[in-house]
């Protein structure tokens, strides 16, 4: 199935993103200072496994820890601390209030942002930005070179999905989506052609088992994605993808080669050997050397050209 992957959809955060984001910017509304936001923020993030959430962690040092935390996927988390019910999440969850403008202004700079909500109060927004792979926009022409085309999912709102978009050469965007709209874009890019999967997140778990190949690209990616994907890769390089599926059609040239070379012979073996053109010696010969160059011929499926991956 590998080899005959038409399409490919990739999670933006984590995936085609470097993995490695950092809180660049805080909005606080009055009464409410950027360390104050940081901390009631990192108090929820330190329970999630989202590439956000370390960003958010890693900017709040010494955070204390909420409690009664339950996270909605594609939405954000909630929890209380110090009696307080601190909700952090998505614009589209949760109502940015006076920030709205300012919001806006953060992401069409390209960067992601996470509302901070105190008792069902707006009191804060974080600007998180994870810069695009540096691999990507070649991955991207390798990927069309083969005849694959390419499209992004992505839970993130969509001025921030088209800019990286647009450094990586990807056209067909599709933002602001929750996991299970991602499953929905992956049955429906399905009825076209042959469909993989590619992410790393717990949002991408329905999406990976939809496809018709799930890839889950690194290790540390969360169980959820891992346990739902059809192949996992160990790194989180992404020029290993279209090595990974030429390598793949090229196992599925060799293995047709075989298939039809064993049936021409079988074919021709056969009447041969009922109108005694050959006797059974003869025939037995031609049948083992037939097998020997089906299996020399299947052997060229283990070389693959070594490339250094930088």
């Amino acid at each position: 199935r590998f080899g005959v992957i038409r399409h490919v959809a990739v999670d933006k955060t984590g995936t085609l993103t470097r993995n490695e984001p950092l809180v660049t910017a805080v909005l606080t509304a009055d009464g409410t200072t950027e360390a104050q936001a940081l901390a009631w923020a990192a108090a929820l993030e330190q329970h999630s496994t989202h590439p956000l959430a370390a960003a958010i962690t890693a900017a709040a040092p010494g955070a204390s820890v909420a409690e009664d935390v339950t996270e909605q996927a594609g939405h954000g988390i909630e929890g209380k601390l110090d009696g307080a019910r601190i909700t952090v999440g998505s614009p589209r969850w949760l109502d940015a209030g006076t920030l709205g403008d300012r919001v806006a202004g953060l992401e069409e700079q390209g960067m992601t942002v996470v509302i901070v909500h105190r008792d069902g109060e707006p009191v804060a927004a974080i600007g998180v930005r994870d810069e695009l792979r540096l691999e990507v926009p070649e991955v991207v022409r390798t990927l069309a070179a083969q005849c694959i085309g390419v499209t992004m999912l992505t839970g993130d709102n969509a001025r921030t999905a088209r800019a990286l978009a647009a450094q990586a050469g990807i056209e067909d965007v599709r933002a602001e989506l929750r996991p299970e709209d991602k499953a929905a874009a992956i049955a429906e890019l399905g009825q076209h052609a042959s469909v993989a999967m590619i992410g790393d997140g717990i949002n991408d778990a329905p999406a990976l088992a939809a496809a018709d190949i799930g890839i889950a690209m690194g290790a540390t990616g969360s169980d959820a994605a891992i346990e739902s994907a059809d192949v996992a890769f160990t790194g989180h390089d992404l020029r290993l993808l279209p090595r990974a599926f030429d390598h793949a059609r090229r196992g599925r040239h060799i293995i047709n080669q075989n298939i039809i070379l064993s049936l021409l012979i079988i074919i021709a073996l056969l009447p041969l050997a009922l109108f005694g053109v050959l006797g059974l010696a003869a025939v037995v010969l031609v049948h083992e050397i037939a097998e020997v160059i089906v299996i020399l011929n299947g052997l060229r499926a283990a070389r693959t050209r070594k490339e250094q991956i930088v």
